[in-house]
């Protein structure tokens, strides 16, 4: 069935690039700060009863994060670190779930309930789509990125980072735009395969729908990091074997867009702002065929970062997550980080969170959560991103409380409708 054709808000997608990743004035980052959180906080207390009802899962599940907050204070207090940079990492499960819950109610009221939490994936998409449009403007037209900055701060400096080989295209509207960005873009790429293929009841796509998404959140993987650009490949070559059903237009598609892919990325070889980050992200392939493997220094260089702590640090962690302005121990894997932390109890709780909220997407689709757990398995073991999946499928389990909430709702205002219409037609014929 194809329902998705509905989602033509464009209003709904402007909300979701601004609360995502919102752009923070300049002037006053207190301003900025009151709008991100401020104005989904009062759109909620405003329709509390769409969340007035939440599941012992998701009660479970925000106890373990909000046991994590408790545990970012307790751990450098126990050890005597004096480390307390953990809480803004603790904390980011509430803020960024804040906005996914407000972003949820206002596609399940927009649609008057007549959507699925696949509307939902498909604007979460979108809104990496559109990031990746802002990265190419800012990119190509240096003026208005000057001008851009000037009215908003960069979140992360990227002016020394784009120095770096291969960095030319981590920017965004944000600033720097990196692992992170590569993580989301992989995880739209999924979602867009799962619409596209399967879509549940009313979650299907069209090609049309598909295609210029798909193409450029893959070169979102492609410019902000090539690690998501292995997770999107074994993703697509999964959904063709599982979920294509030998549909010939299918295939098609995906070598068309390879082919015109493959077009893009030769002809930018020499142009002068894409030529270094072409050579960066063409190494890899090149290497495959050579010399039989990708040769990939990043993944190399997190694997030199993975070593075997003492006892007493597996079992209760040392207490610190940065040290000297670095990373404790200077590893970049989030499975080292959370162990250095708090050992293995803050690290079970983490991970079980995260993996639990994740399999609440089994019921769409096995090969779904089995893709989306492999994206999380890969991207944490390089850097510590599971509160970036736990506050996403939290978020994503809201918005099926919200909207069966709210279709309640509407069936109990309609009976009720009915009711005293009936009443009304009673009295009438005893008058």
């Amino acid at each position: 069935m194809e329902s998705m054709h509905k989602v033509h808000r464009g209003w709904i997608l402007f909300l979701f690039c601004c609360f995502i990743y919102p752009p923070m004035l300049k002037a006053s980052s207190l301003i900025s700060y009151i709008l991100i959180y401020g104005i989904p906080a009062a759109y909620l207390l405003l329709n509390y009863k769409l969340i007035s009802k939440i599941t012992i899962k998701q009660l479970r599940m925000i106890g373990l994060a909000l046991l994590l907050v408790v545990f970012s204070v307790l751990y450098p207090t126990a050890h005597g670190t004096g480390d307390f940079s953990y809480i803004k990492t603790s904390t980011y499960i509430f803020r960024k779930l804040l906005i996914f819950i407000f972003l949820s109610c206002i596609v399940v009221k927009e649609y008057k309930g007549d959507c699925t939490s696949e509307t939902f994936m498909y604007y979460y998409a979108c809104t990496h789509a559109v990031y990746v449009i802002g990265t190419l403007i800012l990119v190509v037209f240096p003026s208005f990125r000057s001008l851009w900055f000037n009215i908003f701060r960069e979140v992360i400096s990227s002016e020394q980072f784009l120095q770096v080989y291969g960095y030319t295209l981590r920017i965004g509207w944000r600033g720097f735009s990196g692992f992170r960005l590569t993580l989301q873009c992989s995880i739209s790429c999924i979602f867009l395969l799962y619409l596209y293929f399967v879509g549940g009841t009313k979650g299907r796509i069209k090609a049309s729908r598909f295609i210029v998404p798909y193409i450029l959140c893959l070169a979102g993987n492609m410019f902000y990091g090539r690690s998501g650009l292995v997770i999107t490949i074994i993703s697509s070559i999964a959904a063709f074997l599982i979920w294509n059903k030998a549909d010939f237009r299918r295939v098609l598609i995906f070598v068309g867009i390879a082919i015109v892919g493959f077009i893009v990325l030769f002809q930018l070889r020499d142009v002068a702002f894409f030529s270094d980050w072409y050579y960066w992200v063409t190494t890899p392939i090149k290497n495959l065929f050579t010399t039989g493997s990708f040769n990939n220094y990043s993944f190399s260089a997190t694997m030199d970062m993975i070593f075997m702590p003492e006892l007493s640090t597996i079992l209760f962690g040392d207490g610190y997550y940065t040290m000297g302005g670095h990373y404790y121990m200077g590893t970049d894997s989030g499975v080292m980080r959370n162990v250095l932390f708090w050992g293995l109890l803050g690290a079970t709780i983490s991970y079980g969170m995260t993996i639990s909220a994740i399999l609440e997407t089994k019921h769409k689709n096995l090969l779904l959560c089995l893709l989306l757990l492999l994206c999380f398995a890969a991207f944490e073991f390089k850097g510590d991103v599971y509160y970036e999946f736990s506050s996403l499928f939290i978020g994503l389990s809201f918005f099926e409380s919200i909207h069966n909430r709210f279709q309640g709702k509407q069936l109990a205002d309609t009976k009720e409708i009915n009711r005293r219409g009936n009443y009304g037609k009673c009295n009438n014929e005893y008058i």
